[in-house]
């Protein structure tokens, strides 16, 4: 086998707290984060050559957007790292990294964090590597901190930068719907204000009382996230009014993930989650709208059932 086809599925985070700063620059965080079906594909090839990566995109649809594929994508840093590290080595072979993009970029939905899980699970198995987990988490995290979540997947709350898990009960089945205002939040930023300007924690323990009910309505309820606070003035009208959106089509919650911009409206009904779609998918206001499901599992598992 020289050839491998990976799905990359995002994140959404069901709560979300900003622990503190640690000395090395870095944010404690102390998160409930959640693996939807929303993907990118990923297809790697290894073929005879001297050592080069190359790596193109397709967008799915075709927005307009434009994505740098050269070694700063998380994607090639993910494959450099996987060589270097594994024990595998990458002389005379070329390695070939196609992306079907469909999760929004600059969203806080960990696109590029699952893109590159991806291809560390997809090497490990195209190589005939079969690192553990755990040691394909290690390689994973200086290349991004959402990577070994996107690895793992599934419902875990995950503490220290993002990489130490806990195993929570999952998720029940219900319709998530996504949408992405025609705006992106830099991640940069929004920790750089949290660092300046005060706010209130996010209650992750109500988070995970919510997830033992088993009661989709009952995490609705318990949906925090610090960044709603730590947005500009402008960015936080325009995520005002992509939320009234959701809940006029009678979403049970809605959040922001990550640090945005995209928010996420969780359903109790599935008919109610598809009128929403139909209503939101070409709304002006929107780049996307992607109706999802809650998944058990990360690109790990995803590559080892190929």
């Amino acid at each position: 086998m020289n050839r491998i086809q990976i799905d990359a599925p995002c994140k959404v985070n069901l709560s979300l707290d900003i622990v503190g700063k640690l000395p090395n620059g870095y944010h404690e965080m102390d998160m409930v984060m959640q693996t939807v079906s929303l993907c990118d594909t990923i297809f790697l090839q290894l073929q005879p050559g001297s050592g080069q990566i190359q790596m193109s995109c397709r967008f799915e649809p075709d927005n307009g957007n434009a994505l740098s594929c050269g070694e700063d994508n998380i994607a090639v840093r993910c494959a450099r790292a996987f060589f270097r590290e594994s024990g595998c080595a990458m002389e005379g072979h070329d390695l070939s990294i196609q992306l079907v993009k469909r999760i929004p970029m600059m969203a806080g939905l960990g696109g590029g964090s699952a893109d590159g899980a991806a291809v560390l699970s997809g090497l490990n198995l195209l190589t005939g590597a079969n690192l553990p987990l755990e040691q394909l988490e290690k390689i994973a995290l200086p290349c991004g901190a959402d990577i070994p979540f996107c690895l793992r997947g599934g419902t875990l709350r995950a503490r220290g930068i993002g990489e130490q898990f806990s195993p929570l009960p999952p998720m029940p089945d219900c319709p998530i719907l996504i949408i992405k205002p025609r705006f992106g939040i830099s991640t940069g930023a929004a920790f750089a204000r949290c660092d300046s300007q005060p706010y209130r924690h996010a209650e992750v323990e109500k988070m995970i009382q919510a997830l033992q009910t088993g009661s989709v309505a009952q995490i609705a309820g318990a949906l925090q996230n610090v960044f709603e606070e730590l947005c500009s003035e402008e960015e936080g009208r325009q995520l005002a009014a992509a939320r009234e959106l959701l809940q006029q089509h009678r979403a049970a919650g809605v959040l922001l993930s990550g640090s945005g911009s995209a928010l996420f409206g969780l359903f109790e009904e599935e008919d109610t989650a598809r009128t929403a779609l139909h209503a939101l998918q070409n709304h002006p206001a929107l780049e996307g709208a992607f109706l999802c499901r809650p998944v058990a599992q990360g690109a790990y598992r995803s590559a080892e059932q190929v």
